[in-house]
């Protein structure tokens, strides 16, 4: 998810600043409450059209189970449903008292506490030992019939790392007869990063990806289109065979990650469906202290078309079983490995 904790962090100032400015605050009730996360998704999330949601309605339905009588765990119930429909990655409610867990708007998320399919450990001890990692998000190394490999679990340090740390990566990969790029517990990032680390095996450039995100109260109301092109990047292209490998816990800046590698003929995406979760996102708090998600754009794919609660379907479908990673057998890299 992309970069949570800075826009948390950056939203709890903006809303400390806006109190100091106005000498007041939103009264702390369940009515108050509700009433300010409805009306914050109103604004700002980006995605009732795609998703085909009637908030309005919404409101109408919940609205009178609020009451100035209400507990927090019975409002916490209530906000709980406001943003069930939604079934979005990026939403969510982090309650901040009362000892009540976060709740995920997402299906799947909420079914699938800990991912069960994948693990870099697995990898390390079963089919590469000499694995390097550059740190806990970021591995690479060559597999036996020279096929190289990097495993990206997220896209969050500053773009220039990446420049450095890739530029090395690929010097020491160039000679391989094709790479593995394993995203399957990416949970996503920045897509500067994402874009970048696609272009180091740009053969031509495609655009893959356009955004808007929301800039005014309306619905309708977003910023000007942003395209956004798979482009060259680094002291060289690498343009071999590219097998990238994806499950339903590669999420938002890895599946804009997916779609840039997948303008390029050389790559093939393997595994599972992405997790369809690709919008940026803030937080907000409610006068309770209590934090809400919202998704605040509208990605659509090279065709302009929408993947948000879809994800995006492999070339070729294989996944693990629960039980094959706990007998320490990868069979999603082994059949990626064959293919080579």
């Amino acid at each position: 998810m992309k970069s949570i904790i800075i826009y948390s962090v950056l939203i709890l100032i903006l809303a400390s600043c806006q109190k100091a400015l106005t000498g007041s605050a939103t009264p702390n009730t369940p009515e108050n409450n509700f009433e300010s996360m409805w009306k914050g998704y109103d604004d700002l999330y980006g995605m009732f059209a795609v998703r085909d949601i009637n908030w309005d309605s919404i409101h109408d339905e919940l609205r009178p189970r609020i009451n100035q009588r209400t507990s927090n765990q019975q409002l916490y119930t209530v906000l709980s449903e406001m943003i069930t429909p939604l079934n979005d990655i990026h939403v969510f409610l982090q309650p901040t008292s009362d000892g009540l867990p976060r709740y995920e708007s997402n299906e799947f998320y909420r079914t699938h506490t800990a991912q069960q399919d994948f693990s870099i450990e697995v990898i390390k001890q079963n089919y590469l030992p000499g694995l390097i990692t550059i740190d806990d998000n970021f591995h690479y190394g060559i597999l036996p019939g020279n096929i190289g490999y990097i495993h990206f679990s997220a896209f969050g340090m500053p773009v220039d790392f990446y420049k450095m740390q890739m530029e090395k990566v690929m010097k020491t990969l160039k000679d391989t007869k094709g790479i593995i790029i394993d995203i399957r517990n990416n949970g996503g990032g920045d897509d500067i990063v994402s874009r970048y680390i696609a272009g180091l095996f740009v053969t031509e450039k495609k655009l893959y990806m356009t955004t808007k995100k929301k800039n005014g109260p309306l619905h309708e109301e977003f910023t000007t289109p942003e395209y956004w092109y798979a482009d060259k990047q680094g002291s060289f292209q690498y343009t071999k065979p590219v097998e990238l490998l994806t499950t339903r816990w590669s999420a938002s800046a890895a599946e804009t990650f997916t779609w840039a590698m997948n303008t390029q003929k050389q790559v093939t995406q393997i595994g599972d469906t992405t997790s369809g979760g690709f919008s940026d996102v803030i937080a907000r708090e409610l006068p309770n202290g209590w934090l809400y998600f919202v998704s605040v754009g509208d990605f659509r794919n090279a065709d302009g078309k929408s993947e948000e609660g879809k994800g995006i379907a492999p070339d070729i479908y294989i996944v693990n079983t629960k039980e094959d990673i706990d007998s320490g057998k990868d069979k999603v890299l082994e059949f990626a490995m064959s293919r080579f």
